[in-house]
């Protein structure tokens, strides 16, 4: 597509392409740290293990100490990129929630 989000924002709504385009990179980059800690955590899991994270903790073939590992471990690390993605974004003009929205406008 040519011109890209220009054309599809007229001039007087870019603060709102703008505003979208902020939230959309609050929303996404929490996911997608959390997602790649995951994968880390599998490959770790991996090599300690020498077999497959379970991709199912609940599967009836995963036994209740391998599948309350998986949960506990991928939880807190998901948890502490997506922490430490929104502290660094707190400081930017990026929302990382619905109500760091007004504040991002006043930004830009």
């Amino acid at each position: 597509m040519k011109g890209g989000l220009r054309n599809l924002f007229p001039a007087r709504d870019r603060s709102t392409a703008s505003t979208v385009a902020l939230v959309g990179l609050g929303v996404l980059l929490p996911a997608v740290a959390a997602k790649a800690s995951r994968s880390l955590v599998g490959s770790v899991y991996k090599a300690v293990r020498d077999e497959d994270p379970p991709v199912n903790p609940a599967a009836p073939r995963v036994g209740w100490k391998d599948a309350m590992v998986w949960t506990v471990v991928t939880g807190v690390a998901g948890g502490l990129v997506k922490l430490a993605v929104r502290r660094v974004l707190a400081g930017t003009t990026i929302p990382v929630k619905g109500d760091d929205l007004e504040a991002a406008r006043a930004g830009i």
